[in-house]
């Protein structure tokens, strides 16, 4: 049996309470938990920085939940990937350039992300984000895991997620995305 470790990566504050995400995050585990061992972190509630580099060496596919902030993700999971991905563990220094010394091949990784950036905004040349998508906006995160060696999986966003939010639309296409994934 493959294992998976999710990673709920929200913040609550006072405008975002998380529940959007947690809400993702709970669906993707009770999915998954019938084909797949299911490991978690939630940031929110702390980590132990040792067993998280265990859970991430026992995982064969990571996937990140979070809401996009400011373009990014919330500091708390910039935090824990400062903290967690560590020297020797996550990444060594390759013999072939730059970023070919990752850790972890035979990974994989997936980012599940909200925004409140509806998905018009990357739809045209006029719209605010041009002709980036929103898997280019989270290049930062992508190389993070990249130069650690995961491979990717296709990503998945939610939009307009605090103006219009449509939960059950939106968890009903995470559930199929994760289907179609890993069937």
């Amino acid at each position: 049996m493959k294992t998976i470790l999710m990673i709920l990566g929200k913040e609550t504050n006072e405008l975002a309470k998380g529940e959007y995400n947690k809400g993702l995050f709970e669906a993707g585990v009770s999915y998954l938990k019938d084909d797949y061992e299911i490991l978690t972190t939630d940031i929110e509630k702390g980590y132990d920085v040792k067993e998280e580099i265990k859970k991430f060496k026992q995982a064969d596919v990571i996937i990140f939940q979070y809401p996009v902030y400011w373009f990014m993700m919330p500091s708390s999971l910039k935090k824990f990937l400062d903290d967690v991905y560590q020297v020797h563990e996550f990444f060594g220094f390759g013999d072939h350039g730059y970023g070919t010394g990752g850790l972890m091949k035979g990974k994989k990784f997936m980012l599940s992300t909200t925004w409140n950036a509806p998905l018009e905004a990357f739809s045209a040349k006029s719209s605010f984000f041009g002709e980036l998508s929103a898997t280019d906006v989270l290049l930062p995160m992508i190389k993070a895991n990249t130069f650690c060696g995961f491979e990717e999986l296709p990503h998945f966003s939610c939009h307009n997620v605090i103006h219009k939010p449509d939960f059950a639309k939106d968890e009903a296409r995470f559930l199929d995305h994760l289907k179609t994934v890993f069937t």
